[in-house]
């Protein structure tokens, strides 16, 4: 079961080829074999999940038919909150915090008839594009990226059909694209960020990983819901269709691949990507050549690119903010680690002018995207300048066709603008480097229109099958 596609296994668990607690106890037993290595879970909620499968048995056994998540494991970011289980951040400043209430993804989530079965290791409170201790399925040298790397390594390693993570500047994406799976990072507000720890609340955003843009669609429906309770949620434009996101990205079903006529698609510049992979590069112009192929128009588009400080001097503010409101900083400092505590001092020495001066920058950058989009409908560019690099340069100088840049700031550097304008990016596999290492293209859309963007992702995997390859096969 580790590598179908939630449709399939679905499909098994309604006709009763396959039980939910028979899939739980599969389930429980892959990551009991391969998370040794992996290490993409905090927490295994083995009691909850199989009291949860049983639950869904009975449903099902009478008739009940929740949706395509009805008794499908779902793996959560340790960032989330689930009543009564540990909720730590990946931090000691949490180490042995129990939730009082479920998160509201969480609650939609059991709503749908999903099976919570675990918490997935984070970078400390998301700050940071990386996932120590969690290893890449592809090769346990290399890095998962992050901070969603626990989320997207559970998923790659085919522990799980599917998982939720959050993305502040690319951590849906970064680890999605690191570890040949597929990501959704939402229209800003479209999932609640209730119960979720937060990192820079104008940047925060909540979305899923899967297997494919079918199985992000599937779980994207059952979490987009508004929410009273989070003051930036949004249940998106009074014309949005009242079909599933999961349907309107089906297209001709059955009929062969799923066309992408009429689709103008924008092509940024080089200035915009570089410095790139020359294998990167390589990946990226196949994929243009498949859309196109399959009706797709190319269109040559001018990004703005906006710069990493601008990223920065709004999100190290909110992010000092967020800990001091919570009390957990200054007060609990010696319990964070030196890097997140540096940085939480850095944002609380911005000055509110610099704060205010990237705000304003953000928004003539959104103005502009706002308007190259009434050209075209999503952006085709790849998600990562670089495949997985080993662990032990995590944070350090990398060198990318020859030029040297920080690693930090190259894993964030495609995926970033998409969380400064709030707009729906999907990063999907497109190809390996010749050391058997993922490569990942993003597309990234107009405000609440998530069907399109995982549309395009769709077509292009009924005509590739990057991202039906099997990591663990490898090891």
């Amino acid at each position: 079961m580790s590598y179908l596609s939630i449709r399939k296994v679905a499909e098994e668990l309604q006709a009763g080829i396959i039980t939910p607690t028979e899939l739980v106890e599969e389930t429980l037993n892959l990551i009991e074999e391969r998370d040794t290595e992996v290490e993409a879970f905090v927490t295994v909620m083995r009691e909850e999940a199989m009291a949860q499968a049983e639950q869904a048995e009975r449903e099902l056994r009478t008739g009940l038919k929740r949706g395509p998540l009805h008794g499908i494991p779902i793996a959560i970011k340790d960032l989330i909150a689930v009543k009564g289980v540990r909720t730590t951040g990946s931090s000691q400043v949490l180490a042995e915090h129990v939730s009082e209430e479920d998160a509201t993804v969480i609650e939609l989530l059991r709503k749908s008839g999903a099976i919570l079965i675990g918490k997935t290791n984070t970078y400390e409170f998301a700050y940071g594009p990386y996932s120590p201790p969690t290893r890449n399925p592809w090769d346990l040298t290399r890095t998962t990226g992050g901070s969603s790397g626990g989320s997207a390594a559970a998923v790659a390693a085919g522990m799980v059909l599917g998982a939720i993570g959050t993305d502040t500047g690319g951590s849906i994406r970064i680890p999605s694209a690191l570890c040949g799976v597929t990501g959704l990072k939402p229209t800003y507000g479209r999932v609640s960020c209730h119960g979720v720890l937060p990192l820079s609340w104008s940047l925060d955003h909540v979305g899923p990983i899967a297997r494919s843009a079918e199985d992000c669609a599937f779980i994207f429906d059952a979490i987009a819901k508004y929410d009273p309770r989070d003051p930036n949620s949004v249940s998106g434009p009074p014309s949005s269709p009242s079909r599933s996101t999961a349907t309107l990205i089906e297209g001709a079903e059955g009929r062969g691949p799923l066309s992408l006529q009429g689709l103008r698609l924008g092509v940024p510049q080089e200035g915009f990507v570089a410095p790139l992979d020359p294998e990167i590069h390589m990946a990226w112009r196949g994929a243009l050549h498949v859309l196109e192929e399959n009706g797709a128009e190319l269109v040559n588009v001018e990004l703005p690119r906006p710069t990493m400080t601008t990223y920065r001097m709004v999100q190290k503010p909110e992010a000092s903010l967020a800990h001091m409101q919570q009390g957990w900083f200054p007060h609990q400092g010696d319990l964070y680690t030196e890097l997140v505590r540096t940085r939480l001092r850095e944002g609380q020495e911005i000055p509110a002018v610099e704060y205010l001066k990237a705000q304003q920058e953000r928004r003539a950058f959104t103005s502009q995207l706002r308007s190259i989009l009434r050209t075209v409908d999503a952006f085709v560019l790849p998600t990562q300048a670089m495949a997985a690099i080993p662990a032990e340069q995590m944070g350090q100088e990398v060198t990318i066709n020859g030029v040297q840049e920080n690693a930090t700031d190259a894993m964030l550097r495609m995926t970033m603008p998409f969380n400064l304008v709030g707009f729906p990016a999907v990063s999907f596999p497109c190809g390996f480097t010749s050391e058997h290492l993922p490569i990942g293209l993003q597309i990234a859309g107009k405000p609440f229109e998530e069907a399109t963007v995982l549309r395009i992702a769709h077509a292009y995997q009924q005509l590739t099958d990057w991202h039906r390859r099997e990591a663990w096969e490898r090891q």
